[in-house]
């Protein structure tokens, strides 16, 4: 099956797993600025956690239905989901 990526990121399982992907990078942002062991760092850490581990579902189910592994990269610029090949699923460009 061929993955139409405008279609699919339109679909409830695209739309729900770009949210996931970006409440990861914002759970990540916020670890990253607060100190280890504060209730905001604790909480952060657990969506990102969660985060995680839903992403790795999308992975599967990405990998399993369209032959395609993408992997979520983030940078000082942009986050979003590409390939080894730099096939971009969907990036987000940050806003300074």
């Amino acid at each position: 099956m061929k993955l139409n990526k405008e279609k699919f990121l339109k679909t409830e399982v695209g739309e729900e797993l770009k949210c996931c992907i970006i409440s990861w990078d914002k759970a990540l942002d916020s670890c990253r600025v607060n100190e280890y062991y504060t209730e905001e760092y604790k909480r952060g850490r657990r969506v990102a956690n969660w985060c995680q581990a839903q992403w790795e579902v999308y992975k599967m189910v990405l990998r399993q239905f369209f032959n395609i592994e993408y992997n979520f990269t983030r940078t000082n610029e942009y986050f979003g989901l590409v390939t080894d090949d730099n096939d971009w699923l969907f990036k987000i460009k940050r806003i300074k």
